[in-house]
């Protein structure tokens, strides 16, 4: 996980203590000098110039716990038109440091193949991480299905 998806006083009370993002970026830059390939989640434009800084070779533009689904966050307050603008700005930002980065986009309303395709057609994003679009709500479609089905059934 990451704590670019922590925001508020908590976050606020982990960079206190120094247990916060800068500990991931940090954790980067030593796998990036041991030539590991490092794919890191990131919120805000800022998150990912430090990551490019340190060598981050994937970056996901993170816009927010994802949307729907039987536990998805209902009231977001994150629309396809946010995603899309903070999607590009984190692409921007990161690309002025390296512009091999690979960029992909995750989270918010991006969650159906019909979302993934407006943010592809709308930044320069490479591609998508699933994440609960495909562990949890595709499941969850086909359980609900499923157990309607059994429901159904009578004894004669």
């Amino acid at each position: 996980t990451t704590h670019s998806i922590v925001d508020g006083s908590f976050r606020d009370i982990l960079e206190e203590t120094g247990m916060g993002f800068q500990k991931e970026v940090e954790m980067i830059r030593l796998a990036s000098k041991m030539d590991l390939y490092t794919c890191v989640y990131v919120a805000t434009p800022e998150e990912a110039v430090q990551m490019a800084e340190v060598g981050a070779d994937a970056i996901l533009a993170n816009v927010g716990t994802t949307v729907g689904g039987s536990i998805g966050v209902v009231n977001a307050t994150v629309d396809m038109d946010f995603a899309i603008k903070r999607t590009q700005d984190i692409i921007e930002a990161a690309r002025k440091v390296n512009k091999d980065i690979i960029f992909l986009a995750h989270g918010g309303p991006i969650n159906t193949p019909e979302d993934v395709k407006i943010i592809l057609e709308n930044t320069d994003a490479q591609g998508f991480v699933g994440a609960s679009s495909l562990e949890r709500m595709g499941i969850e479609r086909s359980l609900m299905e499923l157990t309607r089905t059994f429901k159904s059934l009578t004894i004669d």
